[in-house]
């Protein structure tokens, strides 16, 4: 395979070439984009470049669609793109199992020039408003120009930086608001500043090559920046500039970025359609971003996407990262024998995870199922896992539905964990005047949908009714005009 270009012009133009780009002309930023992405993300799947934009320049433009299926994301982490989708989880995990092993060798590496400073504004010249942020849906609280961005920060108390993604709307031609929820690395690190009264440095990507996007969207261990884990799940370490005003490493792909202030001072931000598909969060006070500088690329490239009822734009590419994530800690808490996970883009890759599992003892898919619905990846805005025997598909929704049918006996085939990390865009959390962020909490049901063990050990559970492999394969063959 050729070697892995993180210039999201060149990526954009890998996707043009397999067939599945689309470019849209004339659409309105108010709401005509995001209804134009949902429709696509439910019906064809393109990635979209959005130019000519209403009220904007020509190449001044918004992409959309850049993650919809198993060959872009194996398109964007340089990996073999005829992989299915468990079959790109079993690799992504294997990759992730060695990163802990390798982090060192992956630091961001700091370059000294970039194309992101061809253009550079500051003070009175800032007005964030020259970009085309979408409004995405009739009923947001504004135009929101950060959903696949990439937030970088770093805490006082170590060098650890956090590249993370946060829905960012626009409340000013220099000002920013940003929602960061309670289990959040930046939210922490932000907190260490507001807690010595200091504004928390801060430098926004708002248009990178999508890998970042894959891991500043997901759950990557605390204390290991996402440069470096996607350096090393990729074998490329991510170049990077250093910020002139706040010296946060930029990546150097950014086709737009500002560098300012998180500022401990609140403004209402939202509602917003978020990943559950309900506006459920409301309005909230958000903390402010005081921009400071704004960089961009002659015809700069916002990389955007919007949720909504799934699936939708950003659903599918945290299937197989989120399953690669669960699948590693599962092992490396000592589960044996698991074959599978897939987190489903029906359940938004959170609330619907299956792990399948060759079960070697009993009590095996209890310590499986419980591992798995309280790791972070799993856990955070989580709901169901279901754990299944070998001989089921986990990625697919007849097999799983069918073992869950016919295995599990619901008197004692479930348990349910009250009172775990919950969240309060979830459209069933219990909202209250001056509830905090951190108290939210909502509950997980686990459900064995396996043989009985001591019918396994016993060869007394009754076979499937299939035609044997070989059979099948030799009928397929014979009436491949029925099959192919």
């Amino acid at each position: 395979m050729k070697e892995l270009s993180r210039d999201l012009r060149i990526w954009i133009k890998e996707v043009e070439e397999i067939g599945l780009l689309r470019e849209i002309k004339g659409a309105d930023w108010n709401l005509e984009i995001g209804a134009i992405t949902d429709t696509n993300a439910k019906k064809n799947k393109f990635t979209l470049l959005f130019d000519e934009i209403k009220d904007y320049p020509r190449g001044h433009r918004v992409l959309t669609g850049a993650l919809l299926d198993s060959k872009r994301v194996s398109l964007s982490l340089g990996l073999n793109s005829n992989l299915k989708d468990l079959e790109l989880a079993k690799e992504l995990k294997e990759r992730i199992s060695r990163v802990s092993t390798r982090i060192e060798e992956f630091n961001p590496k700091f370059i000294e020039d970039s194309p992101l400073m061809e253009n550079v504004e500051m003070g009175e010249k800032i007005n964030l408003y020259k970009f085309p942020a979408p409004k995405w849906f009739e009923h947001d609280g504004g135009r929101y120009i950060g959903t696949a961005d990439a937030v970088i920060t770093k805490g006082i108390k170590n060098d650890w930086v956090n590249v993370g993604t946060y829905r960012i709307m626009l409340c000013g031609k220099d000002r920013l608001c940003i929602l960061m929820e309670a289990p959040r690395h930046a939210r922490a690190q932000v907190q260490e500043y507001f807690d010595q009264g200091k504004p928390c440095p801060v430098a926004v990507s708002f248009g990178h090559h999508p890998s970042l996007f894959i891991f500043s969207g997901i759950e990557v261990p605390p204390g290991v920046s996402e440069y470096n884990y996607v350096g090393a799940v990729t074998g490329k370490p991510y170049e990077v500039i250093r910020g002139p005003v706040t010296g946060l490493p930029i990546p150097a792909d950014s086709e737009l970025a500002i560098e300012g202030f998180i500022v401990n001072e609140t403004m209402e931000e939202g509602p917003f359609g978020e990943f559950m598909g309900y506006y459920a969060g409301g309005k909230m006070l958000t903390p402010t971003i005081i921009v400071k500088t704004v960089y961009y690329r002659e015809n700069p490239i916002i990389l955007g996407t919007c949720a909504g009822k799934p699936p939708y734009d950003y659903s599918y590419f945290r299937c197989p990262i989120r399953s690669a994530l669960i699948w590693d800690i599962l092992e490396k808490a000592g589960i044996p024998n698991v074959k599978g996970v897939w987190c489903h883009e029906a359940g938004y890759s959170r609330a619907f995870t299956v792990v399948s599992i060759k079960q070697a003892y009993a009590g095996h898919a209890r310590m499986a199922g419980h591992v798995a619905s309280q790791s972070r990846p799993g856990a955070v805005a989580g709901r169901y896992v279901i754990v299944v025997d070998d001989d089921i598909d986990p990625s697919n929704l007849n097999d799983v539905v069918w073992a869950m049918s016919s295995r599990t006996d619901p008197a004692t085939g479930i348990d349910i964990i009250p009172e775990t990390i919950g969240t309060p865009l979830d459209p069933i959390a219990e909202h209250e005047e001056g509830k905090n962020i951190l108290e939210y909490t909502s509950s997980r049901a686990i459900i064995y949908a396996v043989k009985p063990f001591r019918k396994i050990i016993r060869n007394e559970f009754p076979m499937v009714v299939e035609p044997s492999e070989e059979l099948k394969g030799k009928v397929m063959k014979k009436w491949k005009e029925i099959f192919t």
